[in-house]
């Protein structure tokens, strides 16, 4: 099995906490995962450029968090994603404060892990029908970034990581 093979995906019924049934088809799976992988990719060139940094990584994990939205069939404003941000709390803000050390072969890895973890919950949690409790995917994000740490080379030889997905100038309140 290759690294690439570990990510691919099919159809799957899940049932959540409120007994609900969401189905996934695959084509959406794999939308998702490619845009979170497009994403960590993306949080790997810019948590090290002069001028970008932390802020832009903000901005990137944001997009991604809208876009990831719009796989769903869900509306996300920049309101709703920092919100999502902040109730992620320690597990999220944590490791994005580590990448304010320059320092490159920490601030890559964190920075990828950390996105690829963020898009991996905002994923599930979105098609558990956006339960207002996110500690229930504190597992999901830990598998994440576990995934990100030892696939950390599939991340950042992602041929989308010089696209950004949205305005990574942008400045939001946190």
């Amino acid at each position: 099995m290759t690294q690439e093979d570990k990510f691919t995906f099919e159809a799957e019924e899940v049932k959540t906490a409120e007994d609900v049934v969401v189905i996934d088809d695959r084509a959406r799976a794999e939308e998702a995962e490619s845009l979170c992988r497009w994403a960590a990719a993306r949080a790997g060139v810019i948590v090290v450029a002069p001028l970008l940094g932390t802020m832009s990584l903000i901005a990137n994990e944001i997009y991604m968090i809208i876009k990831l939205g719009q796989v769903y069939e869900e509306k996300i404003s920049e309101q709703a994603a920092v919100g999502i941000l902040g109730s992620l709390g320690a597990y999220f803000v944590g490791s994005t404060l580590t990448t304010l050390i320059p320092f490159p072969p920490l601030q890559i890895p964190v920075a990828v892990g950390t996105t690829y973890a963020l898009g991996r919950v905002v994923t599930e949690w979105l098609k558990a029908g956006k339960p207002d409790d996110l500690s229930a995917f504190k597992k999901v994000y830990d598998d994440a970034m576990e995934c990100a740490k030892h696939n950390l080379d599939l991340f950042t030889g992602n041929p989308k990581k010089d696209e950004p997905l949205g305005d990574e100038h942008k400045k939001y309140d946190l």
